[in-house]
């Protein structure tokens, strides 16, 4: 198992002033969210409602993220990142399509053999869940 440690992670860029702790740097495949905005509701009679935003942060995203066919070697290196994180720790992750670092934890991952190639091996498919966080 590769540890954290044994990652050179130099030539990374450093954190943006957004964003703050490690840095999540490898690419994903696939990535997509769930936004449910935060809102409180006063139900009257009549079927009357007001809603209001529920404090200042209300639209945190919760990001399903994918690394599919990934070399065990990256797979390990991976996971050692999020057990170093342990579901608590914040770090950085840059969404595809975006140019700004959003602060995220990861609280659930799993990791599943993928395609066979032709030298026998295996490759590795990771599935994550990122929630926005605000510090």
């Amino acid at each position: 198992m590769i540890e954290e440690s044994d990652i050179d992670f130099a030539h990374l860029a450093p954190p943006t002033d957004r964003a703050a702790g490690a840095v999540f740097y490898w690419c994903v495949t696939d990535a997509s969210y769930d936004l449910e905005p935060r809102v409180m509701k006063a139900q009257f009679g009549d079927s009357y409602a007001q809603r209001r935003p529920d404090g200042i942060n209300t639209q945190d995203r919760v990001w399903s993220v994918q690394m599919r066919n990934q070399a065990a070697s990256v797979a390990d290196a991976v996971i050692a990142f999020l057990e170093a994180r342990n579901g608590v720790d914040v770090f950085n992750w840059t969404p595809p399509r975006t140019a700004s670092a959003e602060d995220v934890i990861c609280p659930k991952w799993s990791l599943a053999y993928g395609d066979q190639v032709a030298d026998g091996s295996r490759l590795m498919n990771i599935t994550m869940t990122f929630e926005q966080v605000h510090q």
